[in-house]
């Protein structure tokens, strides 16, 4: 069992790093000709100066360093002659600094990328979550197939079913990205972040604010999240899963060892939350993107965003959720999509597990979530209220 983690380009990351069964970093610089998969607001700048310094230290530490070329949307430029030669510039560039991986979600890309000598991971963000598209991905070239969490992290039949099908590639779990199981908004997500990656785009994300408060209103989506807890590690290398993904780019170094070490470990004492997501910051903030504010926002909403700046890239939530409440949440037949509300597990999961934590907000303000009586009291609520929709719609003919 290795990892691949998340890189916040400080340089003494990897020395941190060495030793903890971590096979690679993956990052994006600001100078390649294509996004990658996270708001440029949010990550560290980074130069091909910069970018080769780091895979340095990698190699100093025995860790490869993967680059992200990842976007899903390349604007119709597919077969560009011009694209296609930068592209290649870009390729040997990284060769010949050192990087040993790439990460795409475009066929194109994996067919140039086939020429080097770098190893190629699908993204996420294409969805493999069927043995079809993991069959197609792996036809083409791919040596590591990093599945659809969004709809796969629970169900645990189906990744196995995948992994048992690959000839050659390697099947890849991401472990604490967070998002809700089976997002509504999951590809429109990955299509804007291919955007808002690159200079000139609309520097706020409506997707994390929408998917944020809907977790702060309703902490059953803690739960019905895609993470996987440090303690069930072992449950997914029995169904043929050995690479695992450790995230955020935005996070700080201390944040993402103690994440490795947790999952390495294979135990988590604290708050799952501390787990998930951003957390902390980079050792090099990027200034904030006035002149693309203005561009797609005006200037009022420009001015609203500046004030409101730290709580807009802000992802923590009012709730704290115990880790060791959450024994049992691995289904033995796996989470099929019959309903969450029709099911229930995560809502009594969520009842059993959250409670309110303290908030601190921008203004110096600590707000308090509701306490655990009330929060099972909601639960059983919307169950109720659910049950009575159902039972209230005509029967079809």
């Amino acid at each position: 069992m290795t990892y691949s983690v998340a890189t916040n380009f400080d340089d003494k990351l990897p020395q941190r790093l060495a030793g903890l069964d971590v096979h690679e970093l993956f990052g994006a610089c600001d100078q390649t000709p294509l996004g990658h998969g996270r708001p440029r607001a949010v990550t560290p700048p980074v130069t091909w100066r910069q970018l080769a310094r780091h895979v340095d230290h990698c190699r100093d530490s025995g860790i490869g360093f993967n680059l992200l070329l990842n976007p899903v949307c390349l604007e119709g430029r597919e077969q560009s002659t011009h694209l296609e030669r930068r592209l290649r510039r870009t390729l040997a560039r990284a060769v010949d600094m050192g990087v040993t991986g790439v990460t795409v979600a475009h066929p194109w890309l994996v067919e140039l990328a086939r020429e080097t000598a770098l190893q190629i991971r699908v993204s996420v963000f294409v969805g493999i979550a069927t043995v079809e598209a993991a069959a197609y991905w792996e036809s083409v070239g791919a040596h590591v197939l990093a599945l659809d969490t969004h709809i796969l992290s629970r169900d645990l039949p189906r990744i196995r079913k995948i992994a048992a099908s690959c000839q050659h590639a390697e099947i890849e779990l991401p472990v604490n990205i967070g998002c809700l199981l089976r997002c509504p908004l999951a590809r429109t997500h990955a299509a804007r972040l291919s955007h808002s990656s690159r200079r000139g785009a609309q520097p706020v994300d409506a997707c994390v604010q929408w998917c944020r408060e809907l977790k702060r209103t309703n902490p059953q989506h803690l739960i019905r999240a895609d993470f996987i807890r440090p303690e069930d590690l072992d449950l997914y290398q029995r169904l043929g899963v050995h690479l695992f993904k450790v995230v955020d780019r935005s996070c700080s170094t201390d944040a993402l060892v103690e994440r490795v070490r947790s999952y390495r470990n294979g135990r988590w004492d604290g708050n799952l939350l501390e787990l998930l997501g951003p957390k902390g910051s980079p050792p090099r903030r990027r200034r904030l993107p006035i002149i693309d504010a203005l561009r797609h926002l005006g200037v009022r909403r420009t001015i609203a965003a500046v004030r409101q700046a730290d709580s807009l890239l802000d992802s923590s939530l009012p709730w704290v959720v115990d880790n060791h409440a959450l024994d049992g949440l691995l289904l033995e037949n796996g989470c099929s999509a019959t309903g969450c509300d029709t099911c229930g597990h995560c809502a009594g999961l969520a009842a059993k597990a959250v409670r309110p934590g303290v908030h601190q907000s921008t203004a110096g303000t600590a707000t308090r979530a509701g306490s655990a009586s009330e929060i099972s009291d909601s639960v059983q609520r919307q169950m109720t209220a659910t049950a009575n929709s159902d039972r209230d719609q005509p029967q079809r003919r």
